[in-house]
């Protein structure tokens, strides 16, 4: 996953969680936010052709794809602002349309979003995903889960990382834990006390993977929610 120090999720666990492949191979994370559109990171499309992805919806174990539905991306949106330096990406936020709307069961949950402006400081967040488990280890086949800290906007800017930050960003960390390659635009998620998962944050960039001095950061969603419904043209949400 970008998890690095993760443990095995549940099968199913993450039911908006997908696996979006480039040329069969694991290229990015994202979320199901409605029956036909997928929330990810700006950078996984940026210098790609969504043509040659294919996004897995309702999957647990890359080796048994017997009842995960397969899509084509029809459409990407990135954010107008996305830029991006050897460092970091800003603005790191877009939206997929399936070429297809999936049905929403057991296995394929959309996920909410939070409110406008919302702030997730020192909440628990998880990230999901099937990327690389360490810098120079493989990715894995089956769904991995890990549990971080958000810090507050504060703590972040007094980590290394401070010179490159922007509002729009979060900070997540946790000893020994983090997102690696592959994970990128997956989806950070708070349990909220109501009783429903929101997504906090999406997977952005990093240096290194699970290094103390420089905790993972996230595309800020709640920043996003204007922009967002925008682009969610139809569509069943979370409700």
């Amino acid at each position: 996953m970008r998890i690095v120090g993760g443990r095995r999720a549940e099968p199913h666990s993450f039911p908006w969680t997908v696996a979006i492949l480039k040329n069969e191979r694991m290229h990015c994370g994202g979320a199901v936010v409605t029956n036909k559109h997928v929330l990810s990171a700006g950078h996984c499309f940026k210098w790609d052709d969504f043509k040659s992805m294919k996004v897995l919806i309702g999957l647990d174990n890359l080796d048994d794809l017997s009842n995960v539905e397969k899509r084509t991306i029809s459409n990407v949106v990135i954010h107008e602002d996305f830029t991006s330096t050897a460092v970091r990406d800003e603005n790191d936020i877009a939206i997929a349309t399936l070429n297809h709307p999936v049905t929403f069961g057991d296995t394929i949950v959309p996920i909410c979003l939070p409110l406008p402006g919302e702030d997730f400081a020192d909440r628990v967040g998880t990230i999901a995903g099937w990327g690389r488990m360490g810098v120079e280890k493989s990715s894995s086949r089956v769904l991995l889960k890990a549990s971080l800290r958000i810090l507050s906007d504060e703590k972040c800017m007094q980590s290394q990382l401070a010179q490159h930050l922007k509002p729009t960003m979060m900070c997540a960390f946790s000893k020994g834990k983090d997102g690696c390659q592959g994970d990128s635009g997956g989806p950070l998620i708070v349990f909220q006390p109501a009783g429903k998962y929101v997504q906090a944050g999406i997977v952005s960039w990093g240096i290194g993977c699970a290094d103390p001095r420089y905790p993972g950061v996230y595309t800020k969603v709640s920043n996003y929610i204007d922009w967002i419904m925008q682009h969610l043209k139809g569509g069943e949400m979370c409700n």
